[in-house]
């Protein structure tokens, strides 16, 4: 059955003085559809062009041809037939995003909840790499010629959205909020970046993953540079957010500031001279350092947390993360659509179903629990705290931070300067490698 909204005197009249996205927040807040969010935002138009009446907005599953709702990116009000008009005549979708074990479902379940909720069947092309960069490269070719984007949605780090940001002209769209995206408000503050972008994950972390039955001394980044790890480590090749990540670490770890450009040379320097001799290997394939490390052929990987609970739970239960005792950096992925997307009805409808209870806890896909894991990134909002199974409730906290963890333990970046710099370092540390 559908919703029945009634809106008082006073509501259409207080309506006047808000903006859409406060009217979006409360509908949210209030539990309504996207069905119901169009007719609030209905309501509010017309409190702006006319006298309130004492009459009530009734409410029902599916938009009538009047109640339209502003859709960002293409400019227009729509309703839901011209919704489901614009999904039919885009048909599919490209996803930039990194690479999971449970890519596959990802792909299945967007296209059933497209199909369930509005009756068409889409295609996702799901793009998958550990070297995000390339992308942006893509991006920035395509635009510079005239072309459309080759993606439509960007799941990548925060670090890229930077990048991306400063270029002119721009090539980031301006989206939110959008009443396609009601999603968008359960999430916490720290994870907005409105207009352009939102957080999908809250609390990944680039660090070292390591088997504890062979090592027992790993407490920081420098300890990296004990001789007993000799052939038995693997670094991030130099280029990308990986790399970057231990390197912020490392700083950090050694006591140096990231933004002092003769600092960040010592530091290398350190990672070169110090860790280097222990480096079995330089690679960012997570497949690869998965075998590596359940062969015993490396003792620890520098990678992210996601593996280390990736691979716990799918049954190596030696397989620990390091938490730094400089501290943690914080480098979640963000969502956001490029300038000239080709599929931008769709591109919305993708960012609020990943911010959805299913898509944020995959409770109901069929997957093990160390591809849940992997793709369960930290709760965005205390709203999603609902959703934590039962075979994980007692031991959530154990594998991830709180909320309250996150604001006051974990480190944040300054990703402008990052954007800016982080090139330099690549170059200075891709130099001393000799590649």
């Amino acid at each position: 059955m559908g919703e029945r909204i009634i809106m008082s005197s006073d509501d259409r009249l207080t309506s006047r003085q808000m903006t859409r996205r406060a009217v979006l927040r409360r509908g949210v807040a209030a539990g309504l559809s996207l069905a119901g969010l169009s007719q609030l935002l209905a309501a509010c138009r017309r409190a702006e062009e006319a006298a309130p009446q004492p009459t009530p907005v009734a409410g029902a599953a599916t938009p009538a041809p009047a109640e339209k709702m502003l859709i960002p990116i293409v400019n227009k009000e729509m309703a839901r037939d011209d919704i489901v008009a614009a999904i039919e005549q885009e048909g599919e979708l490209v996803v930039a995003n990194w690479t999971y074990t449970a890519n596959d479902q990802i792909v299945a379940q967007f296209q059933k909840y497209v199909k369930d909720t509005y009756g068409v069947d889409i295609k996702l092309i799901y793009e998958g790499t550990q070297a995000p960069s390339t992308y942006l490269t893509n991006l920035y070719t395509a635009l510079k010629a005239g072309n459309p984007s080759p993606y439509d949605v960007m799941a990548i780090e925060e670090n890229y959205w930077a990048e991306a940001k400063l270029q002119d002209p721009p090539v980031l769209e301006e989206y939110l909020p959008s009443p396609l995206i009601p999603n968008a408000e359960r999430v916490d503050e720290m994870f907005r970046r409105f207009p352009t972008a939102i957080g999908f994950q809250a609390s990944a972390t680039p660090g070292i993953v390591y088997n504890k039955a062979k090592v027992d001394f790993l407490k920081d980044w420098k300890d990296l540079a004990d001789e007993r790890l000799k052939g038995k480590l693997t670094l991030p090749l130099p280029g990308d957010i990986t790399c970057g990540g231990f390197l912020l670490g490392l700083a950090a770890s050694l006591g140096k500031d990231y933004k002092n450009p003769d600092q960040m040379k010592e530091v290398i320097d350190f990672a070169v001279d110090e860790i280097g001799p222990n480096v079995l290997k330089y690679t960012t394939d997570s497949a690869e350092m998965q075998q590596l490390l359940r062969s015993e052929a490396a003792w620890a990987v520098g990678f992210w947390n996601s593996l280390a609970r990736l691979e716990f739970l799918s049954g190596y239960e030696n397989t620990v993360f390091m938490i730094a005792e400089s501290g943690q950096y914080l480098v979640n992925g963000y969502l956001w659509i490029p300038k000239s997307a080709p599929h931008p009805i769709l591109a919305q409808i993708f960012c609020d179903w990943r911010l959805s209870d299913s898509a944020q806890f995959p409770n109901d896909w069929g997957i093990e629990k160390g591809p849940w894991a992997e793709l369960q990134e930290g709760l965005l909002g205390p709203s999603y705290e609902k959703d934590i199974p039962d075979w994980f409730k007692d031991q959530y906290y154990t594998y991830y931070p709180t909320l309250d963890q996150l604001r006051t333990q974990y480190k944040t970046v300054d990703w402008d300067y990052y954007a800016q710099h982080s090139k330099e370092w690549f170059d200075y540390y891709s130099q001393r490698l000799g590649l």
